[in-house]
């Protein structure tokens, strides 16, 4: 645990703080927190039954301490907040911060990667990104000795990274993509995009590293005191990139820099490794320790992750999904023998965007994948335009329908993608079909 979080309880010492009463382990601490559907305050008794030591309450809570140590504030989120802050603030490192419709997490894993040559680094553990799971990685995952954080921050609503950067400064910010996520809370993609720049709205944010091809980059770049860096694919950006045989050349800095192939697969994973590596040169990471970096990259649970079952190759890249990514994982499909088949669940959270989201990823499947079996209502454009042009195409609304089906469709020698929302919960199918 972070150690300056530790001394602010002044000689109390949980091992853990913990929200989710399920999660509290023997010596933990318990925050309860007031939520839509559940008060933390109920929960007192159980977590005290597993374990927990201490509980972080509202000041106005009258309830039974159930031999609990109590420490009552004026709001339970604000003051897990106000710690993390100040326990970073104590740790007197350097804190890099990375935001993005896509990509944050697989980038912030790189980042991470590329500076451990050089740092003592220390970053937020998967998509810790929230104002409640932020604080959390903070207090659990940190020691306190680190020299760089690496912070994985993310926003489903206008203000959301405000509130995280007042909380957590950083001395760099990335900023990986601007896409139609969380779009329901958005007039469209220009209000993401300004939701997104709220990242670097802090003074002491130094470095800017953005993606050239992002919507309104000139004008986050004019609105912004820090130094802004450029990445993308072609060589009007100040980083730029080309994937050779066996190669990954580098354009910067007034020259090529050639580097080792990463053993991570997708196009767009190619270019979270531009990002990842703007980062360490601007923390000052030499280009050879980058080089015997490169070959330790790997990607995040469910991101493209290639898992083999009796003969049928299952691309696990399901963790969540967008358009962009959708299109991006279909490239990223390895030839088949046999036949390629995408499982394509619902794109949430889209509002008026969802119907022609939907639409050109059906569009786009078209030329990549022989069968396509969705799930959720969702879908329905995709799958009504397949069975217009006379393509096999289903839509399923219960996820063990969807997985009979494609345990009669499926051969050894067939490449199976899976992609779609977290909520669906698609990489469970790889159990639940029998080969």
């Amino acid at each position: 645990m972070n150690r300056f979080f530790l001394q602010k309880l002044q000689g109390f010492e949980p091992n853990h703080v913990a929200v989710d009463s399920r999660l509290v382990r023997e010596g933990g601490m318990f925050v309860a927190i007031k939520g839509m559907h559940h008060d933390g305050h109920d929960y007192l008794e159980e977590v005290h039954r597993r374990g927990a030591i201490a509980a972080m309450v509202d000041e106005s809570y009258e309830g039974d301490d159930y031999g609990l140590q109590l420490f009552r504030v004026d709001d339970t989120v604000a003051a897990l907040q106000d710690i993390a802050a100040e326990s970073v603030k104590d740790m007197e490192c350097k804190v890099v911060a990375i935001t993005g419709s896509v990509g944050k997490t697989t980038t912030k894993e790189f980042v991470q990667t590329l500076l451990s040559e050089t740092f003592r680094v220390g970053a937020s553990p998967g998509n810790a990104n929230s104002q409640i799971g932020l604080p959390l990685a903070i207090i659990n995952t940190f020691t306190g000795d680190e020299e760089i954080l690496v912070l994985e921050m993310g926003m489903s609503v206008k203000g959301n990274l405000s509130r995280l950067v007042q909380m957590i400064p950083p001395d760099i910010a990335v900023i990986t993509a601007v896409e139609l996520v969380h779009a329901c809370n958005f007039t469209g993609l220009e209000a993401i995009a300004d939701a997104k720049a709220e990242i670097l709205s802090h003074p002491r944010t130094k470095t800017a590293v953005i993606n050239r091809d992002i919507i309104k980059f000139e004008e986050i770049c004019a609105a912004t005191s820090a130094k802004t860096i450029s990445y993308a694919s072609s060589s009007y950006a100040d980083y730029s990139f080309a994937c050779g045989s066996d190669h990954y050349h580098v354009y910067a800095e007034g020259g090529e820099h050639t580097l080792p192939c990463p053993p991570v697969v997708g196009g767009h994973n190619m270019k979270n490794l531009l990002a990842a590596i703007v980062v360490a040169r601007q923390c000052g990471v030499p280009w050879e320790d980058i080089a015997k970096a490169i070959p330790k990259l790997t990607l995040p649970e469910r991101r493209l992750q290639h898992q083999e079952k009796n003969g049928v190759l299952f691309v696990n890249d399901a963790y969540n999904a967008c358009e962009v990514s959708i299109k991006a994982a279909l490239d990223s499909l390895p030839k088949a023998a046999g036949k390629r088949i995408a499982v394509v669940g619902a794109m949430l959270e889209l509002g008026v965007h969802s119907d022609r989201c939907h639409y050109e990823v059906g569009k786009y499947a078209m030329g990549c994948v022989d069968h396509l079996l969705c799930l959720g209502e969702e879908c329905a454009p995709m799958v009504d335009l397949w069975k217009k042009e006379g393509r096999n195409a289903s839509l399923h609304h219960e996820r063990s329908a969807l997985a009979e089906e494609l345990q009669s469709l499926i051969q050894p020698n067939d490449v199976v993608l899976l992609k779609g929302s977290q909520a669906k919960e698609l990489w469970k199918i790889i159990d639940e079909v029998n080969l």
